[in-house]
C-alpha cells in the first residue's frame, strides 16, 4: 500500500505575491524618510512553511546597517479572506523594528571619536 502526501501549497503564490509588494510598497513610503538606505528581501521557507521578511536599514550616511526581521506562516497567508492581514502584521514588526533601533541610537554611549568631535573627551 502506498500512502498518499498532500501536496503543500507554495508558501508564496500569486495572490501573495501582488499583496508582498504592496505592503512592501507602502513600507518603503513610510520610512524612506526615516533611513538613507533601506532594503526589503523576502526569503520562503518551504521547509518550516514559512516567509521570513527581513529589512536591512542605515540611519546616516555613515552606512552602519541594522536588520529587522518578521516571520509569516503560511497558514496565515493563505487564509480565505487573503494575506493582507498577516503582511500587514509582519510589516507593523518592522517598522517596529526600525523605531527601536532609532532609540537604541539615541541612548548609545558615544564613541572616543565622537566624543573628542563633541569637545568631550
Amino acid at each position: 500500500m502506498t500512502a498518499i502526501k498532500k501536496r503543500r501549497r507554495p508558501v508564496v503564490g500569486a495572490e501573495t505575491s501582488e499583496a508582498l509588494q504592496r505592503e512592501k510598497a507602502l513600507f518603503m513610503a513610510r520610512n524612506g524618510k526615516r533611513c538613507s538606505h533601506l532594503l526589503v528581501r523576502f526569503e520562503p521557507d518551504e521547509k518550516a512553511n514559512h516567509l521570513v521578511i527581513t529589512a536591512a536599514f542605515a540611519f546616516d550616511e555613515n552606512r552602519v546597517w541594522h536588520q529587522v526581521d518578521a516571520i509569516v506562516s503560511a497558514d496565515e497567508l493563505h487564509r480565505e479572506a487573503g494575506p493582507d492581514r498577516g503582511l500587514i502584521t509582519a510589516f507593523g514588526q518592522l517598522d517596529d523594528g526600525i523605531s527601536a533601533a532609532r532609540i537604541a541610537r539615541l541612548f548609545a554611549p558615544l564613541s572616543i571619536a565622537q566624543r573628542l568631535a563633541a569637545g568631550r573627551a
